[in-house]
């Protein structure tokens, strides 16, 4: 679920993207030379109509995600040996990877190969690390949690696609090890600042990895220590806010509104297979407000051109009578039948749904008034998602808020036992594309911490 989250997220950002950390280049063919230059590996990865078809299909559940018709069907890589003049291939075989690997490593006698990560997904899936033998049969496909405690993995620093685990890779001079530079995280968890690198060592040969241990494995688990508390604070407070009615909001703050709408409508029906998740949200403000008539109008143009089934929200904590007497106003002058296929949302006061249902009908969707003063029980299905039988829900949702209280103290406590971050001097040389590529990460980083709030508890 997490890697989906970032997948849409992807799809809003990559038009106008430029190359960075978090805009991946389509994938390309590329080929990794052996330390002496003898051996060398071509990576081909499988075929993409392009990005955005790429992510769409995801978000949709369509497989081959964004494959381009008559490309190639899936990753694949030749290793070949030179002798001088020539190269001769020594093999040639699938690989692990859904569409591309994102870096290699090749021993200098063909032995071995490894691939690391998955191309727009680094840190996940079963095949972040890949050996292959000199046949090209596999020795070991590795997940992240292979090679990592869960709880260390927690506090590697994240985007909106990957997990930023690694630095430079290397095989031993012999070929039969390879040693893995993982990140020790800086104090934010934040991409580009780690505090070092550490060493995980595995066989070739067999796959086995060497659990961390030492003064900088010590040094990774303290740093990594309140950033994990921290991590499953988050998660906790998200299980009380999940599991427990939702109520309305107390202020009349439209983000908060919006990210009310959202959850109340995930709690009142189904999901729309025709919506893509960013379901448009409005929340008209009070009369007296200057954008009041302004937005009245957006909403009445709605029942006359909207023009794609969706889910559409709508709520009004200052002017309710407004936002009745706006939706009616809209259906009644506008194209009958012309939302069919949509689903709407509305918050209002019991007292002021009949008639707002009544008009709506015209437009042919599927209506949905409720009242914001009443709490929205969870879904039983996402109860039982969550190991929550109904008559627990009350009791639940304390115990998970009291233990998100308890990781975020702990949080604090573990904070003041890290040793003070390393200066990180700056690269007076760094280029504008570095620059492009830091603002873009921070973009990304907002749009999905915004699809989180969506899904966050109101204060």
């Amino acid at each position: 679920m997490q890697l989906l989250v970032r997948l849409f997220v992807a799809v809003a950002l990559l038009a106008s993207a430029p190359a960075s950390a978090d805009s991946w280049m389509p994938p390309m063919r590329k080929t990794y030379l052996s330390p002496d230059k003898t051996v060398r590996l071509t990576v081909i990865p499988r075929d993409l109509e392009d990005q955005l078809s790429y992510f769409s299909d995801k978000v949709g559940g369509k497989e081959p995600a964004g494959q381009r018709q008559g490309g190639e069907p899936q990753a694949r890589a030749i290793l070949e040996r030179t002798n001088g003049r020539a190269w001769t291939k020594i093999w040639q075989t699938p690989l692990a990877n859904e569409v591309a690997p994102v870096s290699a490593l090749v021993a200098d006698n063909g032995s071995y190969v490894v691939t690391f990560d998955n191309w727009h997904s680094a840190g996940f899936g079963d095949n972040v690390v890949v050996i292959y033998r000199a046949d090209g049969s596999q020795v070991r496909s590795m997940r992240l949690l292979d090679i990592l405690p869960e709880d260390y993995i927690r506090a590697l620093p994240t985007s909106v696609s990957s997990i930023w685990w690694s630095g430079e890779h290397a095989l031993t001079t012999d070929d039969r090890q390879l040693v893995l530079k993982v990140v020790i995280p800086g104090s934010r968890g934040a991409i580009g600042t780690p505090r070092g690198y550490f060493d995980v060592i595995v066989d070739l040969a067999t796959g086995t990895v060497t659990p961390p241990s030492g003064v900088a494995w010590d040094a990774a688990m303290a740093a990594a220590a309140p950033l994990t508390a921290r991590s499953k604070a988050s998660e906790a407070t998200w299980r009380a806010f999940a599991v427990a009615p939702l109520t309305a909001p107390k202020d009349a703050t439209e983000d908060a509104w919006r990210r009310y709408l959202y959850q109340a409508a995930k709690r009142l029906a189904p999901k729309n297979q025709n919506a893509m998740g960013l379901s448009p949200r409005w929340i008209l403000p009070s009369e007296n407000e200057p954008d009041f008539a302004e937005q009245a109008k957006d909403i009445r143009s709605i029942f006359a051109s909207w023009d794609k089934p969706d889910d559409l929200m709508f709520a009004s904590p200052s002017a309710p009578e407004a936002m009745a007497r706006t939706l009616k106003e809209g259906a009644e002058s506008g194209v009958p039948g012309r939302l069919h296929g949509s689903r709407l949302f509305v918050a209002l006061p019991e007292a002021l749904a009949r008639d707002v249902r009544v008009a709506l009908k015209a437009t042919g969707a599927t209506v949905i008034v409720f009242d914001p003063s009443n709490p929205i029980p969870q879904r039983p299905e996402a109860l039982r998602e969550m190991g929550v039988a109904p008559d627990q829900v009350d009791a639940e949702a304390t115990k998970a808020a009291a233990a998100a209280k308890q990781f975020e103290a702990d949080a604090v406590r573990l904070e003041a036992l890290v040793p003070p971050e390393p200066a990180i001097a700056k690269n007076d040389g760094e280029d504008t594309e570095e620059i492009m590529a830091d603002i873009l990460e921070a973009a990304a980083d907002r749009a999905t911490e915004e699809m989180q709030k969506s899904d966050a508890p109101n204060d």
